[in-house]
């Protein structure tokens, strides 16, 4: 891959420019990315603000009411959604980390949402096993090379007409390396080639951040 076009992937200009014409996060929200990047060392595994507004723009305009989160970190993503969730609404975030598992109960306790956001720990993969759908809408956002079968698991989840949001798609554009080893970017590949080819749903994938793709469940 050219250096080229690794750099035109993460545009810092285009980004900004983006990130001011994005209605901003709530100040709620706002302080929960300050803490978590006070916290850890890893805080890109947290999405941005621009693409926290796309999920609560999305959970808004489906009209979700029960959501899945195939990994929560520092519960961000699911405080992003619950913001535009109904008084009855519901979601089910997944993370094997307890350290995560930790703050994210901080963060969801502090935003008053522990009654709507329940924290699953363990392996994603069984815990989707002991769960039971329908869900309106899901957002993977976990172990990249374990994507393929997340979909899976998730796909059956899923009601029709279902929405599933799955982010890191370009694996800054390393997708394109065919002859990488990284095993997240092979599972990403993996993962982009099925879900296009798969009859069962229709997507778009969209260049937001690290690639963002849209997977309606057809009926």
């Amino acid at each position: 891959m050219s250096e080229r076009l690794r750099r035109a992937l993460v545009d810092a200009e285009i980004e900004s420019y983006a990130a001011r014409h994005t209605t901003p996060t709530s100040k709620s929200l706002q302080a929960v990315a300050t803490s978590t990047i006070a916290w850890s060392e890893h805080p890109g595994y947290m999405i941005d603000a621009t693409e926290a507004q796309l999920l609560r723009l999305l959970v808004a305009i489906s009209g979700a009411r029960r959501i899945l989160e195939v990994g929560t970190f520092s519960g961000y993503s699911a405080l992003a959604m619950a913001e535009a969730l109904p008084a009855d609404g519901h979601i089910d975030t997944l993370e094997l980390s307890r350290e995560h598992v930790s703050k994210a109960t901080e963060h969801i306790a502090r935003a008053g949402e522990s009654e709507r956001i329940t924290i699953h720990e363990g392996l994603a993969l069984d815990s989707l096993a002991r769960l039971q759908g329908p869900y309106d809408m899901a957002f993977i956002d976990a172990d990249k090379s374990a994507y393929p079968a997340y979909y899976e698991a998730v796909l059956s989840l899923m009601r029709h007409g279902g929405l599933i949001v799955a982010d890191n798609v370009l694996r800054r554009g390393r997708v394109l390396d065919g002859d990488s080893r990284d095993p997240s970017v092979a599972g990403m590949r993996e993962f982009n080639d099925r879900v296009v080819s798969d009859p069962r749903v229709e997507a778009v994938m969209l260049t937001v951040r690290d690639g963002v793709t849209l997977i309606r469940v057809r009926g």
